[in-house]
């Protein structure tokens, strides 16, 4: 009589079913051991939220108020003749009607231009005013500041004259600019921004940084290290490069971040009870 022998599962099948259970027990582990959520997390306007509005506008930031929003995100440049501006890109081109880089227009040239819907670019000065009108804090990023030199002094120098540094956190992935900023104004509040192959926070940041901003996909893949920059006294207001939704961004806060950074502001608005 034949012996009978062990039904195997096959190889494909085995490997899946291993890799699901480290899943498991890796995000699982992260939930047990994360410690307790923010008790309200901030709902932060991307750039003004540019699903439905141009990106960093007066238009668009407005619409982020009047959704609930608790910070308006948005990128800070320098003209040619020294003015900050609101703009991502380093040159108009896919944002305005015009051509040309930022560093090599005018204010007076830059702002002629068409952002959208009739909308100009901002000065920087103006996007605080109406903040502090309508009592929103700012998440000034200094955007490429080797481009700029003396950029985030003329920020700080800014926002000081707006009397509204309480209300301000800058951001900058780049810390030497952080830490030039630090050496006049010691009570400036930062994050660091961190993006793509970043699957840790750096230990070492700039003086007393308030807040780190990993990008989402990297802490998708290593959510411990919200729980490491918590364990550091710092907050965690997280960006995204391509997987945003509602669901990531659930996720984002199930890991307990402390903001999340969205550009569809009608989408997110509930999670936030906006």
């Amino acid at each position: 009589m034949a012996t009978p022998t062990k039904r195997r599962l096959p190889s494909g099948r085995g490997f899946l079913l291993t890799l699901f259970a480290l899943f498991v027990v890796y995000y699982g582990a992260y939930f047990f051991l994360r410690g307790p959520l923010p008790a309200a997390p901030q709902f932060i306007a991307h750039r003004g939220g540019k699903v439905t509005t141009p990106e960093n506008t007066l238009a668009s930031f407005r619409n982020a108020i009047a959704r609930g929003a608790d910070y308006l995100e948005f990128d800070v440049q320098m003209t040619v003749d020294g003015h900050l501006v609101v703009i991502h890109d380093v040159t108009v081109d896919r944002t305005t009607n015009g051509t040309g880089l930022v560093g090599e227009m005018t204010l007076d040239q830059i702002t002629a231009l068409d952002a959208g819907k009739g909308e100009s670019v901002p000065t920087f000065a103006e996007v605080i005013q109406l903040a502090k009108e309508n009592g929103v804090d700012i998440l000034p990023e200094a955007k490429s500041p080797a481009l700029y030199p003396g950029l985030g002094e003329k920020m700080v120098n800014e926002i000081i004259a707006a009397n509204y540094l309480g209300h301000t956190i800058i951001q900058s992935f780049a810390p030497e600019t952080l830490k030039e900023i630090l050496t006049h104004h010691p009570d400036v509040q930062f994050c660091l921004l961190t993006g793509l192959w970043k699957f840790s926070l750096p230990n070492q940041t700039p003086g007393q940084t308030t807040a780190s901003c990993p990008m989402a996909e990297m802490v998708l893949l290593n959510p411990w290290m919200v729980r490491a920059a918590h364990a550091r006294g710092q907050q965690v207001y997280i960006w995204f490069g391509a997987i945003e939704h509602p669901l990531t961004a659930r996720l984002m806060l199930a890991f307990g971040a402390d903001g999340v950074m969205v550009d569809d502001l009608a989408a997110s608005a509930e999670m936030f009870g906006r």
